[in-house]
């Protein structure tokens, strides 16, 4: 019976890992096609989203433009329907202006916050002002601006030929007009912000060219700005459809976040709510709007509005987790291939173990049967010899045949154990003198070291099909001319059994796995035969009397000798212990094995 048995490897079938990989790949190929698709239409929802902002951005705008463009036309056009190119003695003074605006009601809401008006004579570069008097530095920025309007808005003489204004002009005759003797263009309105004396600032003016295009007079006037472009965004915002109704149907002002800023930063309009999204638009309107720049969220809850489906959340990590299922599934497969083949190859090595172990003692038997049946043995002693041979290996074909059914029936799960009173030293004593032909074969002899009074709580059978295993080992194990050591004393309230040899003992790494069905040892799978089942019995009839088992190292090993120690720990009986009481075999924790 062997102490040890080995694991042989091998490969799974090739074709099925072949399969099962490919499975894999496929896998993952479908996941990265679905985050691909799912990612896909995430971008093109986004975009779609971002494009709607872009709408709402441009209608806005659309709207802020001509709103200001109208306002600046109707409160700076007066004064120029009274400029005459030759004439400019009897042009509006600063003051005039002023309250030609202010008798116009429809203006005051845009000019609530303006601190003065001025004209502003290109011929000399004069400067006249009506209303709160400007600072030096108000002034020379006043200058600085309005002159460098040329260099911005050059003269272009087809354009003006098409975008020239014409009004009406009095006349003596009443029913007459005339058109306006300067040249007047959209591009001829002009505002700009600035930080200047430590506020921020808004000058709104337009430059009256002659027709040949030279700058004659300019008027305009000094604001806040805040005041001046709120109200423009405002209603732009608050009355014009920014995005299609049939799809936003009743938003309302919470749908969209508009922001109006300087090009320096300063914030000059901001619609009532406001929220952080990604789906943003920002354009700057041009010279003549002060380079504002206009920013349009959309609200990240309008995408299932906006967006058939909405967007998509992000597949990753579901993908993620089924690849990595996937993956774990696939190497359970494989591993379990692998140790199915594991077990095919370690029942086949099993099958042949015990084929060997059981062809050696009959070929034994029938040969020195046949000695005795033909007469072949002259002598007396010869033929007892054969005869104790033929008894000796009937009871190794006894010892192997009870370790193939013990172990059937604890694959089974069909064992049990008849717990009654045992006295240690007898049983040790008979187990001793049934093994004793067996070692003597090795010429190895079998001590015992057990007190009398020693009675453990165990099944008698088990007990001497453990004592015989261990045995078998230590024998086939050990050294030629051993003395192997049987043993049993009480320690901590339990009954410890023992059996102990000079052979190579088991090594540290070894000691958990050696209880495990056909593992062997490398060192012996060559150099002794066995079924590999031997210690898993002797574990398993330990654990159904509640006892455990260990193997450690013999005394003598520390004095530079070998050998190995397998200690059992059983139940100590207690008196008047009864006998009999079949325990069935029941799947309970194993006990420690050390």
């Amino acid at each position: 019976m062997a102490r040890t048995s080995r694991n042989v490897r091998k490969r799974p079938p090739q074709i099925m890992v072949v399969l099962l990989l490919f499975a894999l790949a496929l896998t993952g190929v479908l996941a990265y096609e679905a985050q691909a698709a799912a990612k896909s239409h995430r971008v093109a929802a986004e975009a779609a989203l971002r494009d709607y902002a872009s709408f709402a951005m441009w209608e806005l705008t659309q709207h802020a433009e001509q709103d200001m463009l109208g306002a600046l036309i109707s409160t700076l056009i007066g004064p120029l329907t009274l400029v005459d190119p030759e004439n400019s003695r009897y042009w509006p003074t600063a003051a005039d202006f002023r309250v030609a605006v202010g008798e116009q009601p429809v203006n005051a809401k845009y000019l609530r916050g303006s601190r003065f008006f001025f004209r502003f004579v290109w011929k000399d570069s004069s400067v006249l002002t009506s209303g709160r008097k400007p600072s030096k530095e108000v002034l020379r920025w006043l200058k600085d601006t309005v002159a460098s309007y040329p260099t911005r808005f050059p003269f272009d003489p087809e354009m003006t030929a098409r975008s020239r204004t014409t009004l009406s002009a009095d006349t003596t005759e009443k029913t007459s007009t005339r058109p306006l003797g300067v040249v007047v263009t959209p591009e001829s309105y002009v505002t700009t912000i600035d930080s200047v004396d430590g506020q921020w600032r808004m000058l709104a003016f337009v430059v009256a060219r002659s027709r040949d295009g030279e700058p004659l007079v300019t008027y305009g006037y000094e604001t806040s700005p805040q005041s001046f472009v709120t109200p423009f965004f405002y209603r732009a915002f608050q009355r014009n459809p920014l995005l299609p109704p049939s799809l936003v149907k009743n938003a309302g002002d919470s749908l969209l976040a508009i922001s109006v800023q300087t090009l320096q930063g300063r914030q000059i309009f901001h619609s009532p709510v406001d929220f952080k999204s990604r789906f943003v638009a920002r354009d700057t309107l041009d010279e003549r709007f002060a380079h504002l720049e206009v920013s349009v969220a959309l609200h990240p809850q309008m995408a299932s509005s906006l967006v058939v489906g909405g967007i998509p959340p992000s597949r990753l990590p579901l993908l993620a987790l089924l690849l990595a299922l996937t993956s774990g599934l696939v190497a359970m497969a494989i591993l379990q291939l692998r140790r199915q083949q594991e077990l095919a190859q370690t029942r086949q090595e099993f099958v042949s173990g015990v084929s060997h172990e059981l062809r050696t003692p009959l070929a034994q038997i029938r040969l020195f049967a046949e000695l005795l049946r033909k007469g072949h043995l002259q002598s007396d002693e010869e033929r007892e010899r054969s005869l104790e041979i033929i008894d000796e290996e009937s009871q190794r074909l006894t010892y192997l045949v009870e370790n193939v059914l013990s172990f059937s029936r604890s694959e089974h799960a069909s064992a049990s154990v008849s717990m009654e009173a045992l006295p240690v030293r007898e049983e040790l004593v008979r187990v001793t003198d049934a093994f004793t032909p067996l070692a003597r074969a090795r010429q190895n002899t079998i001590q015992v070291d057990a007190p009398e009074d020693l009675v453990a709580y165990a099944d008698p059978k088990a007990v001497r099909q453990i004592l015989l295993n261990l045995l078998d080992n230590a024998v086939k194990y050990g050294p030629v001319g051993q003395t192997v050591t049987i043993g049993g004393k009480i320690d901590n309230g339990r009954v410890r059994l023992w059996v102990a040899d000079h052979g190579p003992g088991v090594p540290v790494a070894e000691r958990e796995r050696i209880w495990d069905p056909y593992y062997r040892l490398a060192r012996d799978a060559d150099t002794a035969g066995g079924s590999g089942i031997g210690l898993s019995i002797v574990k398993e009839l330990v654990r159904l009397q509640g006892g455990r088992i260990w193997v450690e190292d013999t005394a003598s090993r520390k004095s530079g000798k070998s050998g190995a120690r397998f200690v059992i720990e059983l139940q100590l009986a207690a008196p008047g212990a009864p006998r009999g009481g079949s325990v069935q075999l029941t799947p309970e924790p194993a006990g420690v094995i050390a």
